[in-house]
């Protein structure tokens, strides 16, 4: 029973105190997500100022297809993590694979490994459900991630790109083979908010927060947050604050995103807080570097982005123009 590891000490135990001693770690997951990958490197580096903790995932249950929210944001996480992320995906000709299977290596050795009912998603490691794992050898563990690597394909090849699917087509298409059907007849009506980009107390964007949160001495000018008034950030809407999710635009940019401040009163992006005030001056028209003004989200057509729900870590943002009030 010693090597019995429960749920709440799972994510601690299985992927942050580990990244001390060793420096790569193997993962097969059935399902796993962008989220959780943002969660995991973000803890590992404020825990132990660790940067170059490497991650070499294979998701498992994709030969049905993946999340197309995910496989953006997993495009992006290779590109941004400079060698350090490796992501790829059972392919569609081959059986799909449920194991959950983390390996840690130290120079390219493996040391630790661990099975486990968790996936690789936060859902897996940090929401109230049951899950439990267990150390097992290490170099039986690693032989088997090795074994499934000629049966995948990196997330940024073509063919990868060809198994992105809508999320709520793929839920109905696992649910119908007996996968996840709880959870799509839960989110098949899924819930949608809509954000103010204004202050609708005042009757404009503010000059230093929001949009401009960047417009001040010392700070890179296209810093932007998305504020959440409070009556939805009591709502739990969105995750808990800190927890990174996904999100994808209706025009295809992919974002990690976090709540944060006092109140779960922002949507920032952690990784980098000017991505989202670039998306929205390009949408609108404004210089990089511009303040923004009520009179550029009028002349655009909208003062509010919509957020859709499509699970706990994933999330559809749109911002068209159609809408002034």
């Amino acid at each position: 029973m010693e090597s019995i590891i429960l749920k709440e000490n799972l994510f601690n135990e299985i992927l942050i105190k580990p990244s001390k001693t060793y420096d790569t770690l193997c993962v097969i997951s059935g399902f796993a997500t962008p989220s959780m990958v943002a969660h995991h490197l973000e803890t590992v580096k404020s825990s132990f100022e660790i940067e170059d903790t490497k991650i070499k995932l294979i998701i498992g249950m994709t030969p049905n297809g993946i999340s197309k929210f995910h496989h953006e944001n997993f495009i992006k996480l290779m590109n941004e993590r400079n060698g350090l992320f490796e992501c790829s995906y059972i392919n569609s000709n081959s059986f799909p694979v449920h194991t959950k299977l983390y390996t840690w290596l130290k120079n390219d050795e493996p040391v630790k490994a661990f099975l486990s009912s968790a996936n690789y998603t936060l859902t897996g490691f940090k929401r109230p459900q049951d899950e439990l794992a267990c150390i097992c050898n290490p170099i039986e563990a690693y032989d088997y991630y090795n074994s499934k690597i000629d049966n995948s394909l990196y997330c940024t090849c073509d063919e990868a790109n060809n198994m992105a699917i809508e999320p709520l087509k793929l839920k109905k298409l696992n649910a119908q083979q007996g996968e996840l059907r709880e959870e799509f007849n839960k989110n098949n009506e899924i819930a949608s908010v809509e954000l103010p980009l204004f202050s609708e107390r005042d009757n404009k964007v503010q000059a230093r927060s929001g949009l401009n949160w960047g417009q001040r001495a010392g700070r890179e000018h296209n810093q932007a947050y998305i504020p959440i008034p409070s009556e939805i950030g009591r709502a739990d809407f969105f995750p808990p604050r800190g927890e990174q999710f996904s999100v994808l635009t209706e025009d295809g940019f992919p974002f990690i995103c976090v709540v944060a401040q006092d109140g779960n009163k922002a949507i920032h992006t952690p990784n980098n807080n000017s991505e989202l005030g670039e998306y929205f001056r390009n949408k609108l028209g404004v210089p990089l570097g511009a303040p923004v003004t009520l009179a550029d989200l009028d002349r655009y057509g909208n003062r509010y982005v919509k957020f859709t729900k499509i699970d706990e870590e994933e999330y559809y943002m749109e911002y068209s123009p159609h809408k002034n009030n």
